[in-house]
């Protein structure tokens, strides 16, 4: 079966940023295949959209129906932004590097093989275990702890399709602003009840980026066939948690200068509250080298965007 370059799989459709991706891809006029777990959930999300393959990373079945594809997205992944209980690290990990691994698998064994595999990572490849002031780009060095680990072992996964003559596109995503879902949602909700401020200490950089450009940033990658390797997904501008949280204030009309005790965000957020209590400087200097043009610089505009003021 010849590829068609208007046929684009997306793994993860039903997430935050699979489901944002997928309504840009339709807008567009490609045609989509998604690969789903759960596909009376993915239907009820895309009643527009006929093409829905079951499947899950531990299973064989869906593999042939990659066949003909012209571009994979890979969004797939347990959720972060939610407290982590038994073994859930064990799926944070298997859903991201497994997964990873078998959508690579299915790639080499494809006749014609997808002109790009775009797989969904994270800026936590920079790791949580030191702070420091300078800015973190494409070429610094992985972290020495579990997201370090999480992140190499899953872009090496990615990386494998380029034996296959596949080009691969790892977007590192930092804190995705969105008004449904994720960290977004649970910092407003304590905002309003008066009690919000910068998460302890204060002077840690909460790298972010509007879901509007993260979503860009993977239509600009599957469109410029120049792009390729890991790229920060996050605003140019930076602000340190205690500027977040004042604007974050400003625009809700809120209360925001009594600094979170970081045990608070613990009870709330579980292990993954060292994503907003040790950022780093996560600046997007590939993607700016490359000529994205971000429609969302100002963390006001993003803000006010987002929760309508």
């Amino acid at each position: 079966m010849e590829n068609d370059s208007s046929v684009v799989s997306v793994f993860g459709a039903t997430g935050l940023m699979g489901q944002n991706i997928v309504r840009m891809l339709h807008s567009e006029g490609y045609r989509i295949r998604i690969f789903a777990r759960d596909l009376s959930k993915s239907r009820n999300l895309f009643p527009e959209i006929s093409d829905h393959v079951l499947w899950h990373y531990a299973n064989e079945g869906w593999k042939p129906s990659l066949a003909g594809t012209g571009a994979v997205i890979n969004f797939s992944g347990a959720p972060i932004f939610r407290k982590w209980k038994g073994d859930y690290r064990k799926e944070i990990w298997n859903s991201r590097v497994e997964a990873t691994r078998q959508i690579v698998d299915a790639i080499s064994k494809l006749e014609q093989k997808p002109s790009i595999l775009i797989n969904g990572s994270a800026a936590g490849i920079y790791g949580y275990d030191s702070f420091d002031d300078s800015d973190v780009t494409e070429s610094s060095p992985p972290g020495k702890d579990f997201w370090g680990d999480l992140v190499s072992a899953w872009e090496g996964e990615a990386n494998r399709a380029e034996n296959f003559g596949t080009r691969v596109v790892n977007i590192r995503t930092t804190v995705v602003l969105d008004r449904e879902s994720g960290a977004l949602p649970q910092l407003v909700s304590v905002f309003r009840k008066g009690i919000g401020g910068p998460i302890s200490p204060g002077n840690q950089w909460f790298p972010w980026i509007h879901i509007e450009d993260e979503v860009g940033l993977v239509m600009f990658a599957m469109e410029n066939d120049t792009v390729s390797g890991p790229i920060n997904a996050g605003s140019p501008e930076v602000p340190r948690m205690e500027d977040f949280a004042h604007t974050l204030g400003e625009v809700m009309h809120k209360q925001s200068r009594v600094k979170i005790p970081l045990t608070v965000i613990r009870l709330m957020m579980g292990e993954v509250s060292n994503v907003l209590a040790k950022g780093k400087k996560v600046v997007p200097a590939r993607a700016l080298e490359l000529g994205y043009r971000f429609k969302f610089v100002k963390l006001r505009d993003a803000l006010e965007d987002l929760l309508g003021h």
